[in-house]
């Protein structure tokens, strides 16, 4: 047994289909979130986190 809906031939043309992955696909990049801590490794490997200036101002 078998829906009716699974693989339907799509039935835009392909001007249609190719219109729309062309062009940009974000309007505008989003904006980096600021990190709030420095990670620096020491000898042994163990990770030391560290604030940063950013996250104090």
């Amino acid at each position: 047994m078998f829906s009716k809906y699974e693989r339907q031939k799509d039935k835009r043309s392909y001007g249609e289909r190719f219109s729309m992955f062309t062009g940009p696909q974000f309007i505008s990049p989003p904006e980096r979130i600021k990190p709030n801590k420095i990670l620096q490794w020491d000898g042994e490997g163990m990770p030391i986190y560290a604030t940063s200036g950013a996250a104090a101002e």
